[in-house]
């Protein structure tokens, strides 16, 4: 019985260290090594703290050889009242959000992407000031990882239709 059980564990503790640094990857090795070798410019403030960790996330940044490609990158929110009822007013504001990016050849220094990307969130559905605040924080903050996905996947998009 002493065997079988310290075969077991061994074989859990196998099984959990081959599976401890596994990543899902829908792309080929050589698509995975041109994302990999993208270099993500830094964006300033919260949400471009926020929007270029997810995109480094996404894109599966790991700096392994020298780069070869560097996105640059800018995020501008802006919020305007949506709900106006006769007689009414509303607390609820429609939150957009744009990020324009641009992909450049580090090699060759040409403009291989340029586009820019907007999502839209209705926000302050409470009725507090803090709430709303916090809404708007939190909106702005679920945009720019969304905002980091669509730019992530656009430049996967990029990549698969150059080889082709």
């Amino acid at each position: 019985m002493s065997l079988f059980r310290t075969l077991l564990i061994l074989a859990v503790f196998g099984l959990a260290s081959a599976c401890s640094d596994m990543s899902v990857r829908t792309f080929s090795d050589a698509e995975f090594a041109n994302l990999a070798n993208i270099e993500v410019q830094d964006v300033k403030g919260r949400s471009g703290q926020l929007y270029t960790r997810q995109l480094q996330n996404q894109l599966a940044v790991k700096h392994i050889m020298a780069p070869t490609h560097q996105v640059v990158s800018a995020i501008n929110a802006s919020s305007a009242n949506t709900l106006s009822i006769v007689g009414s007013s509303s607390t609820l504001k429609k939150m957009t959000m744009t990020a324009s990016f641009e992909l450049i050849n580090i090699n060759t220094g040409e403009v291989e992407l340029s586009e820019s990307l907007s999502t839209n969130a209705t926000l302050g559905a409470v009725t507090s000031y803090f709430g709303q605040d916090e809404s708007e924080a939190n909106g702005r903050e679920r945009l720019a990882k969304l905002l980091a996905d669509r730019v992530a996947q656009r430049i996967r998009l990029h990549f698969l239709t150059r080889g082709s």
